[in-house]
């Protein structure tokens, strides 16, 4: 199946945007920008090699991405680029030669049976197989860190590596939460803030990564506004502060109400220092809480084509787009038993027969919106619960747990009667 292609997004500076990244983060990153982006596709390919040359010793990587460039070279008219030999000759030799250093260095190490020696061997092994690009070999060695780390510092060390493996290699499932778990659980951890701040982030990946999970977006949202914005120099291997504001903003106006999006997002010191970096999210927010709709939804149309040449959150962004679209909806019916939706259309900017589409679905999830259409005078009435009935089906309730804690109640006491309670 061929991607979709994505036009340059206005004001979007790839080499602004690249840099703030640090890691093999930054060569995922270009190439998913390149292979979307054909305006952007000679630049981010030319960055990922450039990348792949100074940090790694993947030579199968930098083919892939030379053929890869010089295919868009090729339909542009434009002069191809020659392989670098002497680096793949050089890099190729200097595996082979750190390979097996290391993998000495490692029976030295258990000849003599030194655990943090065995620790440091594998670490390295781990270290040499990412940088190569074999990702399933340098989990293996990670891994086998765990049953030689003896101080607090060596189990954070062991699960960051781990997870940084999983997540380059797209493996979301629950094994990377395992390991984020792991890490937050660790006792006497220095550094504790920007360390959780990072494992806060990598959580969020691996959420958005993940097949559908229940209530992914909250926790995504509830993850990232834990955040520090003093830690984002420790973490952008993982993603930039400018991410935090956009996974962070987005998946909390999906997933908390108003009072939450107020106390949790606008009135949030911290969070607002990220989304200071992103004034356009800002004022989107800030338009859906003040339930301005037409500004709120003009903004997104903007800020999503920028959004699409984001990794983690494009195949997200329809999803995302559609469950504001609901909630703004539901939003405005609240206040009203009848709608205008001449009137509502408007304020949504949007044709009155798209409008009623999105309603009759809304209205067939009983859970969203309990109301029924009047198509013919182009009216919504929405079916208000009676407070007489609410009283007494909250009556009912309170009812039932009365009784059932008399129950109880009773029950310990016939059995402290008969002597039958463990003292």
């Amino acid at each position: 199946m061929t991607e979709a292609r994505v036009e340059v997004p206005e004001d979007f500076d790839f080499e602004t945007y690249i840099n703030s990244y640090e890691g093999f983060t930054r060569i995922a990153r270009s190439l998913f920008i390149a292979k979307r982006c054909d305006a952007l596709a000679v630049e981010g390919y030319k960055t990922a090699i450039h990348e792949i040359k100074t940090t790694t010793m993947n030579t199968t990587k930098y083919n892939y991405t030379l053929d890869s460039l010089n295919a868009v070279l090729r339909s542009q008219n434009r002069p191809i680029l020659p392989a670098d030999q002497d680096w793949i000759t050089e890099t190729q030799l200097r595996n082979k030669a750190t390979l097996d250093a290391l993998e000495n260095e490692l029976k030295a190490a258990k000849t003599s049976v030194t655990k943090e020696g065995i620790r440091v061997a594998h670490t390295k092994l781990g270290d040499y197989y990412y940088k190569k690009g074999d990702l399933p070999a340098a989990m293996k060695n990670y891994i086998r860190t765990r049953d030689y780390c003896t101080t607090t510092q060596n189990i954070i060390d062991m699960c960051f590596n781990t997870i940084k493996v999983y997540l380059d290699d797209s493996n979301f499932s629950h094994v990377v939460q395992t390991y984020i778990s792991r890490a937050e659980s660790t006792p006497n951890i220095t550094d504790k803030v920007d360390i959780f701040s990072k494992l806060k982030c990598c959580h969020a990946l691996s959420l958005l990564g993940g097949s559908d999970y229940p209530n992914r977006y909250a926790l995504v949202a509830n993850d990232l506004t834990e955040v520090s914005f003093e830690s984002a120099p420790h973490f952008n291997d993982i993603m930039s502060a400018n991410d935090v504001a956009i996974y962070g903003g987005l998946c909390a106006l999906v997933s908390m109400d108003r009072r939450q999006l107020q106390a949790q997002i606008l009135n949030n010191t911290n969070f607002k220092s990220f989304l200071a970096l992103e004034p356009a999210l800002h004022e989107l927010i800030e338009a859906f809480y003040k339930s301005k709709y037409s500004l709120c939804f003009q903004l997104l149309e903007n800020y999503k084509h920028s959004l699409k040449l984001d990794m983690h959150l494009a195949s997200h962004l329809d999803v995302l787009i559609q469950l504001v679209r609901e909630k703004a909806m539901v939003q405005y019916c609240i206040p009203y038993s009848v709608v205008d939706m001449r009137k509502m259309a408007a304020s949504f900017n949007i044709p009155i027969d798209e409008l009623e589409d999105d309603l009759i679905v809304l209205i067939s999830r009983k859970e969203k919106i309990a109301a029924r259409i009047n198509s013919h005078e182009k009216i919504l009435c929405t079916k208000k619960k009676e407070k007489r009935d609410q009283a007494f089906e909250r009556s009912l309730v309170a009812g039932a747990e009365y009784e059932k804690a008399s129950k109880a109640l009773l029950l310990r006491l016939n059995m402290l009667k008969a002597d039958l309670i463990v003292r």
